[in-house]
């Protein structure tokens, strides 16, 4: 999940999007074909044209959903060279946002690479950051669903759990981050259905699909929540 802003690249699944003048905004870590993208775009509140964009495809950030919901790369080896490339950057930025949005992205690459503490502590600091300087509830929200991810995978499940109970509350009760709630739901769905929990993991994922139907969220997006409904409604048909 990425959120756009004024003149920076974002990582949107398999495309790198050059944004212009942009407020809102995701990417999903699903890959998703180049009509998606533009539909996704085109339909988004800001109505935004085409020609603000310059789409360049980077197969090193390719990443696909196996049966335990979790996002895998397809070219681990690109995909270091990728954060490599992402770390040196740090080392030359001095603008706080800036910094704050890297290191975010980081944690989410080392997270699929399986390099879960220095993707916790590149997350933290991300966090560190946007709460020092103010950068807004919207920030604070969409590293803390990342930090929680790599919760998940550390197999900690009472902080993540915790964690993203917290989220979730904060993005019903605020809302300036309500656009959050459906990511918010699907990843602590997943949360559970790591632990096997696939009743309570079900619900959440259905809540996040009705609210993605509901605001004509981009179709990978919905795409994804059903492959996780149908996976957990399979593994409960074998109980």
């Amino acid at each position: 999940m990425v959120e756009l802003g004024e003149s920076r690249t974002i990582i949107y699944g398999k495309f790198r999007v050059n944004i212009s003048g942009v407020e809102r905004g995701f990417a999903s870590q699903t890959l998703l074909s180049e009509d998606h993208l533009r539909s996704s775009l085109i339909n988004c509140n800001d109505r935004l044209q085409l020609f603000r964009y310059s789409i360049i495809m980077d197969k090193r950030l390719h990443k696909y959903f196996d049966e335990s919901l979790r996002d895998i790369p397809t070219d681990p080896d690109g995909l270091r060279s990728y954060t490599r490339e992402l770390e040196q950057s740090l080392l030359v930025t001095t603008n706080f946002e800036q910094r704050a949005k890297i290191l975010g992205e980081l944690g989410v690459h080392l997270r699929t690479l399986g390099e879960l503490n220095q993707a916790e502590k590149c997350l933290r600091e991300s966090l560190r950051i946007i709460e020092d300087k103010n950068l807004g509830l919207k920030k604070e929200i969409q590293q803390k669903i990342r930090l929680a991810n790599v919760l998940q995978w550390k197999q900690n499940f009472k902080k993540s759990h915790e964690l993203f109970d917290k989220i979730i509350s904060i993005c019903r009760t605020h809302a300036e981050v309500s656009v959050y709630l459906d990511f918010a739901l699907q990843h602590a769905g997943k949360n559970l259905f790591d632990q096997k929990k696939y009743k309570e993991a079900l619900v959440f994922f259905e809540e996040a699909f009705k609210l993605r139907k509901k605001r004509q969220a981009p179709q990978d997006q919905i795409d994804s929540t059903l492959m996780a409904i149908e996976r957990t409604r399979s593994l409960l048909g074998n109980r």
